[in-house]
């Protein structure tokens, strides 16, 4: 049994954290859904990020990259 968790703990993704104002972008399944995001805050369950055209929406970090 152990030896599942620890192949699954290989694929599974770091939670990311970012902090409030920084910009980002949606990606999912390999292409980019939203640009130009702005966090504006991070809790357990995601993160809750303000799009310029789509209003405001609650992501999961792991589909967010952030714009350097």
């Amino acid at each position: 049994m152990q030896a599942l968790f620890f192949i699954k703990s290989l694929f599974s993704a770091a939670e990311i954290k970012f902090t409030p104002g920084e910009r980002v972008n949606l990606v999912r399944r390999g292409s980019i859904e939203r640009t130009d995001g702005y966090v504006l805050a991070q809790t357990d369950k995601g993160v809750l990020v303000e799009w310029p055209r789509a209003g405001s929406s609650f992501v999961n970090s792991t589909e967010l990259t952030a714009i350097v």
